[in-house]
């Protein structure tokens, strides 16, 4: 290997000893080749040296970041940080309990996974044994770190879905919901609830299975809806627990809907594809931190003795082997954040020595007595700035001090409940019955997840590596069982599919047809009828011991008669476009209700692609793969698009003659007249619209000095439009509900409420609830009232830019040209320990300008180049900027005619390069060119390596008979 791949001059250098020892006993040598933007390209003769490489890189290039997401995992970061605020989340942490899910899975690996996995966690000690920590630790005056393990390993893959499917949100829905009910009784609160601002529906109408494959996989509703029946169980514990995470940003972020991720992904069929192969698109939307969430890199395994040659690329994620996006000469596959509800919160009558529990404390549900398990955990804090290295201190008492304060949850003394999945208690009612009080029954909140059961993901990730074909790669979803993602795969052979994943608990009242109290997306009633129905046989081959949704009652698509499939966190059923999430049913029991979620995007990133797809279809046109990075560029705004015609309509009303007075004014106002003339031509993009910013315009990362009147124009009208649709959203939907003593329960929720409402054919302006939305000025007509609302936050958000509020971007200009939306669409990408390693300044990218920190970038909310992500209320130039997007972009399409050798042809960019070292020209090497949404090739055939190839770097095996 060491020959065949030293070419020319370039150099090689020996970084160090791993083991070589292959399963058939043979000694190896093996190397790292890698290019200019620093994507190691690793080829070695067996699966374990591939991943004993891939371990010594990523411990390499990224240990302080792998090392950070594992003890958040765990809960012991403010070991490292010293952070006070740390120490909440990792309250949070232990009180979920991953690393003892992750202990589970250990158990179903099979003996070649756990190799695999043990080489990889080799390769990161082998680094760790023989090199100095990342600079990060002597600034925390850390000296040691434990070794990398399996556990570690799989504690990660839990912990990337565990935020959004372990729902805890559901305390939050139950205590919104409960104060509408309090506000509105029953029937009224609920209608608020569900039919005006915290609605189902889209406000795009796009499911990806029915406008993939015009179907569904339900039955038709049967005319009736079952949820409007329940109300929610009156649970104080609910708002003890919500009023426990609310003072804390924190723990409070684990407990709103779907807390900072979303992707976009969608494929395109050989039959609608240029070069006759299918393609697919995949940009997965996370925290965008320095380092780069996602790390790139490429195996070969030249011929594995068990499993032959393999050859993938994509992006990893460091502290975890494999490739987790990306292609082999034969698939493509893209990854978004799924949506089934794979838990529940119940509440439950705990009882301490009842006759027949076999330990202290038991729950009680269906009859039948189930054991509580009791642990304690004890906290360690890193004082640091002392001098003292590793000096760590307990901060058990001070865990203590803020459950006491009502600051958290109990997570010292925790309790769970193996009969609930291993699920925490969250909440009791009574802490003397714990304690030993006189009282010897409670109620508690009790969290069912099925993450916290061992799962397979190791065995999802490596078949997926060598997969042939999209039937393979079924075949390792199945696999995915407690991680919630929609998945869209195309093989060589010209297939293209869509699966989603996840085992999906059947609900014992649902599978009866009805639906028992509270519907899943409350507190659910733990004394028997809402319970998971218990399948110890575990009949359909799945994890869980409990009946599941069968899989071929999952979404999916097998070659999609569009032509094209396309998720963006969308319902990908369809169950919800009517605004019911349990009026269908299922085609293996038609008497069963189908329930695969309640909560989804608002379809407009989907409804945008969508639109560009077919768009190219109708006319006859073939898409490229060019076409699909162009897709990935774009940044206009569906929202847009769909709510400004309201207010140009309002404006065209005001200057009719005979108009009331209040609504006469505006259309004399002539800083309106201009605001709505710069929204009339308005395309609904948002590009920066300055010479600092960064538009997929510019080219290759090189901005551009010249910024045309078009440009300026469109990124005018982005930013009034933007406040001005928070003004609005301000005053109809939040004001309406503040008049009632309530809150919003989700942002997006608002939005969608106040798009609903306007769009009511006739106007009136009043919710299911009753609640009037617009009801000034009092004595108006009801399509008055609107446009008067409409042109009056029209003029709210005029004067709110020229206001000191706005002062550090637009310095009290009333010019409306100065507007420009690059001075507030703003990133950083945020590094743990804060400005010295965050970019800006890092890197050499500088801040927009003093009171301006970030970097200019175009896109918007809900773009499909998303940006300003899931806060449409934003107002304030610094409610704009983002650490929230596309942290990968990959474009492949296998069996492309230009793929040479490889098989497959990609491109791929992520926001930022390979390296944690700020220091590094790798530490950001890809950002530029992410920044205007360029891509390079993902090189996979060895020519294409060799040309790119910037150090060798060889891996030499020890002696013989020294052992692994």
């Amino acid at each position: 290997l060491c020959q065949e791949f030293r070419f020319g001059e370039r150099v090689r250098e020996t970084v160090g000893q791993l083991s070589g020892v292959t399963e058939a006993g043979a000694v190896t040598d093996f190397v790292a080749m890698t290019d200019e933007l620093g994507v190691p390209h690793v080829f070695a003769h067996t699966d374990l040296d591939a991943f004993r490489v891939q371990g010594y890189l990523h411990a390499r290039d990224r240990f302080f970041q792998m090392d950070v997401n594992r003890r958040a995992a765990d809960g012991r970061l403010a070991e490292l940080t010293g952070n006070i605020l740390d120490l909440a989340e990792d309250a949070g942490a232990r009180l979920l309990g991953l690393r003892l899910a992750a202990q589970r899975s250990v158990d179903l690996l099979t003996a070649r996974e756990r190799a695999l996995a043990e080489a990889y966690a080799d390769g990161v000690n082998a680094y760790l044994a023989s090199n100095p920590l990342p600079p990060e630790y002597s600034l925390l005056e850390i000296s040691s770190v434990r070794p990398w393990d399996v556990v570690d390993i799989l504690t990660l893959g839990k912990a990337g879905d565990a935020p959004s499917a372990s729902r805890l949100n559901q305390i939050a829905e139950t205590h919104s919901v409960l104060r509408y009910v309090g506000a509105l009784g029953l029937e009224r609160g609920i209608a608020l609830y569900q039919q005006d601002v915290s609605r189902f529906a889209p406000m795009v109408p796009r499911a990806s299975v029915p406008d993939a494959a015009d179907s569904t996989p339900f039955l038709a509703g049967k005319g009736i809806s079952l949820h409007g029946l329940a109300s929610t169980p009156a649970s104080a514990g609910a708002l003890r627990f919500r009023a426990r995470a609310s003072p804390n940003p924190a723990l409070s972020r684990l407990f709103e809907r779907r807390a900072g991720r979303g992707s976009n992904v969608w494929g395109v069929a050989a039959t609608r594809s240029a070069s006759g192969r299918p393609m697919v698109a995949n940009d997965g939307h996370l925290l965008l931190t320095s380092p780069a969430f996602h790390y790139e890199n490429h195996l070969v395994v030249r011929s594995d003795p068990l499993a032959g040659p393999m050859n993938v690329t994509g992006v990893t994620s460091p502290g975890f082997p494999g490739v987790l996006s990306g292609q082999n000469p034969n698939i493509a596959w893209g990854v978004t954040t799924g949506s089934p509800d794979l838990s529940d919160i119940f509440r439950d009558r705990l009882v301490r020595g009842a006759p027949g529990c076999p330990v202290r404390l038991c729950i009680e549900s269906a009859g039948e007595l189930h054991a509580v398990e009791e642990r304690s955990e004890t906290y360690r804090f890193n004082p640091g700035n002392d001098g003292v290295f590793d000096n760590l201190t307990d901060a058990t008492a001070a865990v203590r001090n803020l459950t006491a304060q009502g600051l958290i949850p109990e997570a010292v003394d925790v309790l769970t409940v193996p009969f609930r999945s291993f699920g925490p208690i969250l909440e009791v009612e009574d802490p003397t019955v714990v304690n030993g009080g006189p009282a010897t029954e409670t109620t508690v909140l009790t969290l069912q997840y099925t993450g916290l059961h061992g799962t397979r993901e190791a065995r999802w990730l490596f078949n997926t590596l060598r997969a042939r074909d999209i039937f393979e790669f079924r075949e390792g979803v199945r696999f995915l069982t407690a991680i919630a993602t929609h998945q869209v795969v195309a093989d060589s052979s010209g297939n293209l599919a869509f699966f989603s994943t996840g085992e999906v608990p059947l609900r014992a009242d649902l599978e009866a047809g009805n639906v028992a109290g509270a519907p899943p997306w409350f507190i659910r009633d733990g004394s028997g009828p809402n319970n998971w129905i218990p399948d110890p046989e575990r009949s359909q081959g799945q994890v869980l011991p409990f009946r599941v949704l069968p899989f071929d009652e999952m979404p999916q698509v097998v070659n999609p008669a569009a032509g094209f499939i396309v998720n963006a966190n969308e319902d990908p059923t369809g169950s919800v476009l009517d605004n019911d999430a349990l009026n269908q049913f299922r085609p293996s029991n038609p008497e069963a209700i189908y329930y695969f979620g309640d909560f989804f995007n608002l379809g407009l990133r989907s409804g945008r692609v969508t639109r560009l797809l077919r768009e190219r279809i109708e006319a006859g046109q073939e898409i490229t793969l060019d076409d699909m990075m162009r897709f990935q560029a774009n940044t206009q705004q569906l929202d847009a698009e769909l709510l400004t015609p309201f207010l140009l309509q309002a404006f065209d009303k005001a200057q009719a003659p005979g108009v009331p007075p209040e609504l006469g004014a505006f259309a004399r106002d002539p800083e309106i007249a201009e605001a709505v003339g710069r929204l009339a031509v308005w395309d609904f993009s948002t590009p920066t619209g300055i010479p600092e910013g960064y538009d997929a315009s510019d080219t290759d990362g090189v901005r551009s000095s010249d910024v045309s009147s078009e440009e300026a124009a469109h990124s005018v009208a982005a930013t009034i439009y933007n406040v001005w649709r928070a003004k609005l959203i301000k005053n109809q939907i939040d004001g309406s509900l503040a008049a009632l003593g309530l809150k919003p329960i989700f942002r997006n929720g608002s939005l969608g409420a106040l798009h609903h409402l306007l769009a009511q054919e006739p106007f009136t302006g009043v919710g299911a609830s009753g609640v009037d939305f617009f009801a000034d000025p009092a004595g108006l007509p009801a399509e008055d009232r609107r446009d008067v609302a409409l042109l009056g936050a029209l003029r709210e958000a005029l004067d709110s830019l020229a206001s000191n509020r706005y002062a550090t971007a637009f310095r009290n200009s009333i010019r409306q040209d100065d507007y420009r939306w690059g001075k507030l669409n703003r990133l950083t990408l945020e590094h743990p320990l804060g400005a010295t390693f965050s970019i800006p300044p890092a890197a050499g990218f500088p801040d927009l300008g003093p009171g301006l920190p970030g970097i200019p970038r175009d896109g918007g909310y809900e773009t499909v180049n998303i940006s300003a992500a899931f806060n449409p209320i934003a107002d304030g130039p610094s409610d704009f900027s983002f650490s929230f997007g596309s942290a990968r972009r990959l474009v492949m399409s296998p069996g492309h005619p230009s793929a040479s050798g490889a098989g497959a042809l990609g491109f791929n960019s992520i926001p930022g390069g390979s390296s944690g070292d700020p220091a590094s020209p790798l530490y950001a090497s890809q950002l530029a060119s992410w920044l205007t949404v360029d891509y390079h090739r993902l090189a996979m055939s060895q020519g294409e390596v060799r040309r790119a190839e910037h150090v060798t770097e060889l891996f030499q095996p020890p002696a013989r008979g020294r052992g692994r």
